[in-house]
C-alpha cells in the first residue's frame, strides 16, 4: 500500500517582493504549490509599513503579482486607496465636498483612473464647484505620457496633490486637497 504524502509538503514559501520604485522591499510570504497559480495573487500594505512614515498609515496599496523568479514572487501596483473613514473625518457641515473623477493614458498602453476630492471651507454654488472639477481635469491632464513609476511618486507622496491644491485654491477657499483612488485599468 502506498503511502500518502501532506499536501502541505508539497508546497514551498515564496517571498513577495515589492517592485523596483519601492526598493524591492519584502512585502510578506506566501505558500503554493505550483509558481504559476501566484501569478495575479494581489497583497494590500499599509504606506506606512512601506516608509515607516506614521502620518501615512491611513494610505493602502494593493500589488499583484506577476512573476516568480525562484522563490520571489515580484509584485506590480494595481492600486492606491486611502481609507474612507480618514476620508469622511475631513469633510465638515457648513463646507462643500468635490469629487472628480478623470482617466489619463499614462504610457502607451496603459490607463489609470485618479479620483480626487478636495473640500472647501465653506459651502460654494455649483458652478464654482463645476469650475474646480474642470482645473482638477486639467491638472490631471499635464501628466499624460508620464512614467507610471514617476506618477505614483508624485500621487503618493503629495506632489501632485499640492500642485492641485494651489490651482484649486484660486477658484475657491479650499481646505483640503487628497487624492482618494489611483487604479491602472
Amino acid at each position: 500500500m502506498a503511502k500518502k504524502i501532506s499536501s502541505w509538503k508539497q508546497k514551498l514559501v515564496y517571498t513577495i517582493v515589492a517592485p523596483e520604485n519601492f526598493d524591492f522591499k519584502e512585502l510578506g510570504d506566501t505558500i503554493a504549490k505550483d509558481p504559476k497559480s501566484l501569478i495575479g495573487r494581489t497583497i494590500d500594505v499599509s504606506l506606512r509599513d512601506m516608509t515607516g512614515d506614521k502620518t501615512k498609515q491611513h494610505l493602502k496599496i494593493i500589488f499583484e503579482i506577476n512573476e516568480v523568479k525562484g522563490n520571489k514572487a515580484h509584485t506590480r501596483f494595481r492600486v492606491f486607496n486611502v481609507n474612507p473613514g480618514y476620508l469622511r473625518s475631513r469633510v465638515r457641515k457648513g463646507s462643500s465636498k468635490i469629487d472628480c473623477i478623470h482617466r489619463i493614458d499614462i504610457e502607451p498602453n496603459l490607463g489609470v483612473q485618479v479620483k480626487v476630492m478636495a473640500v472647501t471651507h465653506q459651502n460654494i454654488k455649483t458652478s464654482r464647484g463645476r469650475d474646480i472639477t474642470a482645473k482638477i481635469s486639467e491638472i490631471l491632464d499635464n501628466y499624460k505620457n508620464t512614467k507610471l513609476d514617476d506618477f505614483i511618486q508624485s500621487t503618493l507622496f503629495g506632489k501632485l496633490g499640492t500642485e492641485i491644491y494651489r490651482e484649486v485654491k484660486k477658484i475657491a477657499p479650499v481646505r483640503r486637497v487628497e487624492i482618494e483612488q489611483v487604479r491602472v485599468l
